[in-house]
């Protein structure tokens, strides 16, 4: 369980740097009657999940310390991929340890939040996606939106000092538009269904991880 950080802990602390690392091709995934049933797709977010996490968490941590100096650093693929490299199933900050005390460093930030991708059991399920399960091809059902990210806050010599997450979400398949087979992904105006949806679903996982956090 997360601690929230107090106004005492955060008593000395003047300036913080966001940064956001998650992956922005992000899966669709069906799982059908049987595994030839199966289908899998990806809705490419095109750098708008990443800003729309910079947003939210700049949004929350102005309003819970407007009087911190807060720096939304610019999202950096190449950091974003050597971070989620590896062991398929975790990501850990201590893998761009150097990269993220280079920007504490360069903005002057007392604290670091880094917003991250992770995963369950399900290696399919990581970061942020969707996907839908059924029994009849004439009902999809709901569309469930997996939110597996983690917001992480670290101190300026590169500690992690606090870690949260949030739920997934769900939403009915036939609201974004997707069939069966995600054929439907093909019309623009149903990936973008998709793409939107997944994006409220990070506001929603963003919202509880700062507030579990104290922000």
């Amino acid at each position: 369980m997360t601690q929230p950080r107090t106004l005492e802990e955060d008593r000395n602390v003047k300036k913080v740097a966001i940064v956001s690392l998650l992956e922005e091709k992000t899966p669709v995934a069906h799982f059908g009657l049987t595994v030839f049933n199966n289908d899998y797709k990806i809705v490419d977010q095109k750098g708008e999940l990443n800003r729309t996490a910079l947003r939210v968490v700049e949004e929350r941590l102005h309003a819970a310390r407007p009087q911190w100096s807060i720096v939304a650093v610019p999202t950096d693929a190449a950091l974003a991929a050597k971070l989620n490299d590896g062991i398929p199933w975790v990501s850990f900050t201590n893998r761009v340890k150097p990269e993220l005390l280079a920007i504490a460093r360069d903005t002057g930030a007392d604290l670091v939040f880094v917003m991250l991708d992770t995963t369950s059991d399900n290696t399919q399920a990581r970061g942020m996606g969707i996907r839908t399960r059924t029994m009849n091809k004439d009902n999809v059902g709901n569309a469930m939106v997996h939110a597996r990210i983690m917001l992480a806050l670290l101190d300026k010599n590169g500690e992690e000092i606090r870690r949260a997450g949030g739920p997934d979400g769900s939403v009915p398949a036939a609201e974004i538009g997707l069939n069966y087979d995600l054929s439907s992904l093909q019309d623009p105006a149903v990936e973008q269904r998709a793409a939107a949806a997944i994006r409220k679903q990070l506001e929603a996982t963003l919202i509880e991880a700062t507030t579990s956090m104290g922000y």
